[in-house]
């Protein structure tokens, strides 16, 4: 992993010194911004494999960065780390539902960032530009995140794919929650159990369109199935 260059976005200089240190050492390239709009600009300009940005920084916090990033197509796959000197749950729900991969708290241990960065980064390159096919029902493209489904284009969020893909893997067998929630949140899983509930919600309202009513994800004591066939009718679900 030591091509992956690391975008570190932290307005203390000597915070910003040590991120860099630990990286590095760690075979990562970096490159270091000190305030959000200068870090938008490198990000746009060397296209980072990852993003480690503090929750709060001049001219643009971590948390509007992601919505900025989520929302550019060209960006929206990108990891994001947040980190932040605030370690409440509500913080760290609201940073990862704003579009971030994981929440750091501070003060950290580098072997555990570091390790940190290593999980996103095999998450990020096994869910990003391969192609599957999953016989009549379901074929994934994962480096755009749209699935067309009755002639309607969705669009998928990266925990949204992620889950989709592995439910896809094993159409009608359930799936077990920790599996998703470590598949989806890496090593904070259990600090996710009401997000994975929403991700299957939204996921599923995604599938169902103007049948909310049918369940194509259906949740099951210990874990999520996702339904065989998909319809009763010739539905497809295909990625371009």
């Amino acid at each position: 992993m030591g091509l992956e260059i690391i975008e570190i976005v932290e307005d203390d200089h000597s915070q910003a010194k040590l991120l860099d240190q630990i990286l590095r050492q760690a075979s990562f390239r970096t490159n270091v911004a000190f305030d959000g709009p200068s870090a938008m600009q490198d990000v746009w300009r060397i296209k980072p494999s990852l993003i480690m940005a503090d929750d709060s920084l001049p001219g643009l916090t971590g948390r509007e960065m992601c919505a900025r990033l989520r929302q550019d197509p060209s960006t929206k796959h990108i990891p994001i780390i947040v980190l932040s000197g605030y370690s409440s749950e509500e913080r760290r729900v609201e940073t990862l539902d704003g579009g971030a991969d994981d929440f750091i708290a501070k003060p950290y241990a580098a072997a555990e960032l570091v390790a940190r960065v290593r999980a996103l980064l095999r998450r990020s390159q096994w869910g990003h530009g391969q192609e599957q096919e999953l016989g009549d029902d379901l074929a994934l493209t994962d480096s755009l995140y749209v699935a067309i489904y009755r002639g309607q284009k969705l669009t998928l969020s990266t925990q949204e794919w992620r889950a989709l893909r592995r439910l896809a893997g094993t159409v009608g067998n359930v799936v077990p929650r920790e599996e998703l929630s470590t598949l989806l949140w890496g090593d904070d899983a259990l600090l996710h159990d009401g997000e994975l509930n929403r991700c299957m919600e939204q996921l599923n309202q995604k599938l169902s369109g103007e049948a909310p009513s049918t369940e194509h994800i259906k949740k099951v004591p210990g874990g999520f199935r996702l339904r065989s066939p998909l319809s009763e009718e010739t539905d497809v679900i295909q990625a371009q």
